[in-house]
């Protein structure tokens, strides 16, 4: 369930990690990923070209630009993600970034979910300089909602990105072992839409440094978006939520009609 370390390049992400409470949005870092899946090869395998199947229609239609590979002018950043497939897969929307921030890369994120279903799951990273720091936005695209039957709590959860996002939160962002607070369920904007997420933080973590910051799930055509933005350091949530939300403002969906992401339930 956890990563493999990219360099910069198609894939190349941001080492960032942090935690904390704040009233304002954080940005956070990236942890380190060492891959623990248990899956087979082929059970890998075989998750990526279903959900690169499920996704071909969406691309096709959206008509999405190739992946961006940023030229490298200074030392590399690193960034540790779980496994990745190296099928570079754009996001079907806009985003305007400002001058400073790149497109670290596009590919899909290869995770046993709570059902140890294995998912490939579409993931795109942007990175650059905020007041006060660098700030972080992974976006995680096209999932299916998952509802688990037997809660701790003994209540089923609705199905909703709020509770998608606290999942992948804890399953695909933050390194493993970090001590994750979250707060209330709150409303964020992403572009034209409103959309459901809350304050986050990561602390404790076993290598990287403490981080905060915040997700909002959104839904645009039965496709499903949650996008986490957090910065390095920590401190630079309190000076540089402002950029971010900025740069999420810019969004614009390109969404084709599709058929909406199925909802799995743990067997």
């Amino acid at each position: 369930m956890w990563w493999g370390v990219l360099a910069v390049g198609l894939c190349g992400l941001m080492a960032l990690a942090g935690c904390g409470q704040a009233a304002v949005p954080t940005a956070t870092a990236l942890p380190t990923l060492v891959p623990s899946l248990t899956a087979t090869e082929s059970d890998i395998q075989a998750a990526v070209e279903a959900t690169l199947t499920a996704l071909a229609p969406t691309q096709a239609a959206a008509n999405p630009t190739p992946a961006v590979t940023p030229t490298i002018t200074e030392t590399p950043l690193v960034i540790t993600l779980p496994p990745l497939t190296g099928n570079a897969v754009e996001p079907p929307l806009d985003i305007t970034l400002p001058e400073g921030w790149q497109v670290v890369g596009y590919d899909a994120q290869v995770l046993q979910d709570v059902s140890q279903a294995i998912l490939a799951i579409p993931v795109a990273v942007y990175s650059g300089p905020i007041n006060g720091g660098t700030g972080l936005i992974v976006l995680y695209w096209g999932f299916p909602n998952i509802v688990d039957p037997l809660p701790e709590s003994g209540t089923p959860v609705a199905v909703d990105l709020w509770s998608d996002g606290l999942r992948l939160l804890r399953l695909a962002v933050v390194e493993q072992g970090c001590n994750v607070g979250t707060d209330l369920k709150r409303t964020y904007r992403v572009g034209l839409l409103s959309g459901v997420g809350t304050q986050w933080a990561a602390v404790g973590c076993p290598e990287l440094p403490d981080t905060r910051g915040w997700f909002v799930g959104v839904e645009e055509k039965g496709l499903n978006f949650v996008f986490y933005a957090y910065s390095d350091p920590i401190t630079a949530m309190d000076t540089g939520s402002g950029d971010l939300q900025a740069i999420l403002d810019t969004v614009r969906f390109r969404v084709p009609e599709v058929t909406p992401a199925p909802t799995v339930t743990p067997g």
